[in-house]
């Protein structure tokens, strides 16, 4: 069977204003003692699925490359051991600039690792001091010199948009210099307040404040035109990659195909008995995480069989993140309904909406356009009404 692997590091040097991932500052001794753990996950996993097939890696976190080099050395020799991961697969893994070091880049690159993720986020010192960001720009192109004198060339940074005091022309000076250093990828966010963190207590006190919501937009949509004026092609609501480079392990999520997550809080889309598919969700509690394992048990916290309804509805509300959108003989092939017969209504109210692209009648494919692509919220919501049975709560997935 086909799967993904994606590997949890939990580990940062201090946390960002913005982040509510499941991410924390860790001891020497306590680095050791989750590898340790983690080690023990990858063999009971692999066990469980025998044979597995793995067509893309993605180490994420947190920030995986302030693991030391000979700690992860022992991972990628646990994963080689007990997982067959072809050579020459896209094998990503997420970092920091200025945490990145000869030595891990070595190890990563000699198990495999082809793509590199960093996370850039504004070219402006002053914003990145204002996120908590513990880099500065030059460091973003050293580590990316670094990189490629290792022999890693598959590149890819990650932008935010609507930051506090960031302005239009910030954000476009930031795209223009991520461009110019010669990346096939860039992500690029909308800054999201989440519940709990430190910019939310930041914005409510007055502390900061953000863009109003038309200069957001603004920024959005500039970004956009900048990105593909530089030769970069949008194919997901947030991700531009030049020719050839779209992230194959983001297409996974989007295509909704097997993936095994790893780690501290690391979640999974799995085979079911008796049901489309399976989500499954590791514990996000350390003490549980290592109980679980000490008892030579997976460290899963929860498992949701998705049924027939709730996989149609997600096959939608994944595939119109993308530019690609949802091929009907795709829709039909994946649950044996046309899908037309299932969400005609809702079609019609985004034609009717003039949310749609185009459908060429020979490969008929739903797709959104540009405004449905900034409304997508809104274009899910007919789909809610053809289908009672999902709840509202689906909508924030994505």
């Amino acid at each position: 069977m086909k799967m993904s692997l994606y590997i949890h590091f939990p580990f940062c040097r201090s946390k960002c204003v913005y982040c509510d991932f499941c991410s924390f500052a860790a001891s020497d001794a306590k680095v050791l003692q989750y590898i340790d753990q983690l080690n023990t996950e990858i063999m009971l996993a692999a066990a469980q699925w025998p044979g597995a097939e793995i067509e893309t890696v993605y180490f994420g976190g947190g920030t995986p490359s302030i693991v030391p080099a000979r700690l992860m050395e022992k991972v990628l020799n646990q994963l080689h051991k007990h997982f067959r991961i072809p050579a020459g697969i896209e094998f990503t893994s997420e970092a920091n600039p200025g945490t990145v070091t000869g030595d891990w880049l070595q190890a990563m690159a000699e198990a495999g690792m082809n793509r590199l993720s960093l996370g850039m986020q504004a070219k402006q010192d002053r914003l990145l001091k204002e996120l908590g960001r513990i880099h500065s720009f030059s460091q973003v192109r050293d580590t990316l010199a670094l990189a490629r004198r290792h022999g890693v060339g598959n590149l890819s940074l990650d932008m935010m948009y609507g930051l506090p005091s960031q302005t239009i022309a910030d954000y476009l000076e930031s795209i223009y210099a991520a461009a110019k250093l010669g990346v096939q990828h860039i992500s690029a966010y909308g800054l999201k307040v989440e519940e709990g963190t430190r910019l939310q207590a930041m914005l409510a006190s007055g502390e900061r404040t953000l863009p109003d919501d038309d200069e957001t937009a603004d920024m959005m949509d500039r970004g956009i035109e900048a990105l593909e004026s530089l030769g970069f092609q949008r194919y997901e609501i947030s991700n531009f990659a030049r020719p050839g480079f779209a992230s194959r392990h983001n297409l996974v999520y989007w295509q909704q195909q097997y993936y095994l997550g790893l780690g501290l809080n690391a979640a999974s889309m799995l085979p079911a008995e008796g049901a489309a598919y399976m989500r499954r969700t590791n514990t996000a509690s350390g003490r549980e995480y290592k109980r679980l394992l000490e008892e030579n048990r997976l460290p899963v916290a929860e498992c949701i069989p998705i049924d027939r309804d709730e996989a149609m509805f997600e096959t939608v509300m994944l595939g119109l993140r993308t530019t690609a959108g949802i091929g009907y003989a795709e829709f039909e092939s994946m649950h044996g309904q046309k899908l037309d017969t299932v969400y005609g209504e809702a079609i019609k109210a985004l034609e009717t909406g003039g949310l749609l692209r185009p459908v060429d009648p020979e490969t008929p494919r739903l797709v959104l356009n540009d405004r449905g692509l900034a409304l997508q919220n809104t274009a899910l919501m007919p789909f809610l009404k053809d289908n009672d049975r999902i709840s509202p709560e689906k909508l924030h997935k994505n």
